[in-house]
């Protein structure tokens, strides 16, 4: 299917950190837990697709309520030593995606990269438009 026209066909409606760090998947799922109110929790992995018969799963934390969803999503994975694959192709330079899908509006994201920003091992964290990425997709299950 043409990314491109799915993209078209609808609007993103999470907002989106890109997060840079040395640290593993359960240490900046721990760090996060510690720095907010969130409690993000280990989840059957992400699934994707990417070309006939090749896939990509990579791990996936989630903190659920009734109207907040966050999902913090590892984008690079090691699939053998010589291949590295990447939920985001086109963000090599990020380690994780942590997607806010928040319907009362109450969480600002602004405060929420303020806060992750204090993590020790954070080098970057930067709000991403999820609109103007051509690999939007991979991001949603």
């Amino acid at each position: 299917m043409n990314n491109k026209l799915l993209q078209d066909t609808f609007k993103v409606d999470f907002q989106l950190l890109a997060i840079s760090s040395a640290l593993t998947d359960f240490q900046m799922a721990w760090h996060i837990n510690q720095h907010t109110h969130f409690t993000l929790k280990r989840t059957k992995d992400h699934f994707i697709e990417l070309k006939k018969g090749l896939h990509l799963n990579t791990s996936c934390f989630r903190h659920q309520t009734e109207n907040i969803s966050i999902k913090l999503l590892k984008n690079k994975l090691n699939e053998s030593e010589a291949q590295q694959a990447f939920l985001i192709p086109e963000m090599k330079n990020i380690d994780y995606f942590l997607i806010i899908q928040d319907d009362t509006e109450e969480l600002e994201i602004l405060n929420v990269k303020s806060t992750l920003s204090k993590i020790k091992n954070v080098i970057l964290i930067q709000i991403l438009d999820a609109n103007r990425l051509k690999s939007v997709v991979n991001l949603m299950t």
